[in-house]
């Protein structure tokens, strides 16, 4: 295993921890939110699955860009889950049970709509995209539904250490993340200059805008809905692009590529959230291990 796989694992792991921490204090109510909405879990998915991709597909139709930069950015449109899901939601602004449910809601599905989604594509671009319902589901189960279990159990078994552990696990994964993703960026930096083009970064940062625009636009009129869709459309994990991309093309390293996306993309999101915030979106209030008042009445 070279260092930059090595790199992608932590990444991955780094996503569970997150994702492990948050679980201990979500409860069932909050991870069947999304499921249990048939008009939000469809707009999600669309937006996610369709919408996204099909701006990668045009972009890949009408611009002229490097060629690594078009296959990582159908790979990151591929890619299931965001970044920071549910953390960056949250802090912005979002509705944390939605937050939840749609990272449960998108690692139920993933394994069937991603491997059709490839291989259309692959289609549609003449060129193979083929992931198999094995690896997605693989990904799925070890980064989101295992770890996300695993807190909610924690978190009904021992609710107080769940409410201690939580903050600084999360925090640990953050730290992790971010050492990765700088170790990776000194490790792939003349793949990184060498991708690295005016082109290159506006397709990039167009990307991201749009994912922001049709997540918050298609979310409906609560804008803290919109917050969590708008994040999740637009800032996909790098860790996890990078092992597809590796799975689809073996030969072939879109790092470089990935990284810049990761850049750009956290910039753009960064801004997003720092103007809903001045837009007066206030922060969801963190789940708790019993109901209260406000939580009940989202239901």
């Amino acid at each position: 295993m070279d260092l930059i796989s090595i790199l992608s694992t932590v990444l991955k792991v780094a996503v569970a921890l997150t994702v492990f921490g948050y679980g201990l204090s979500a409860r069932t109510e909050d991870l069947l939110f999304v499921l249990r909405r048939p008009r939000l879990l469809f707009v999600s998915i669309v937006a996610m699955f369709v919408v996204m991709p099909v701006v990668a597909l045009a972009a890949h139709a009408y611009l002229d860009f490097p060629h690594a930069a078009e296959v990582a950015l159908v790979v990151i449109a591929l890619t299931p889950i965001p970044a920071l899901l549910p953390r960056t939601e949250i802090g912005s602004g979002g509705r944390a049970r939605y937050a939840f449910g749609l990272a449960f809601a998108v690692a139920l599905l993933s394994p069937v709509i991603v491997p059709a989604l490839s291989d259309l594509i692959g289609r549609l671009m003449d060129r193979p995209f083929g992931l198999s319902p094995w690896t997605v589901a693989v990904a799925m189960l070890t980064q989101i539904l295992l770890p996300l279990g695993l807190g909610w159990i924690v978190g009904r078994l021992a609710p107080r250490a769940a409410e201690r552990l939580g903050g600084p696990i999360v925090n640990i994964a953050n730290l992790a993340t971010l050492l990765a993703l700088v170790v990776l960026l000194v490790v792939v930096f003349p793949a990184v200059l060498s991708a690295l083009s005016l082109v290159t970064l506006l397709v990039m940062f167009g990307f991201t805008v749009a994912g922001l625009a049709v997540g918050h636009a298609l979310a409906g009129p609560d804008r803290t809905d919109s917050v969590v869709l708008a994040i999740a459309c637009a800032n996909r994990n790098p860790g996890l692009a990078i092992g597809l991309a590796a799975g689809i093309f073996p030969a072939e390293s879109f790092a470089g590529t990935v990284i810049i996306y990761a850049l750009v993309s956290n910039v753009a999101v960064t801004l997003y959230t720092r103007l809903q915030r001045r837009r007066g979106v206030a922060p969801a209030p963190q789940v708790s291990p019993t109901p209260t008042a406000s939580t009940q009445e989202d239901a």
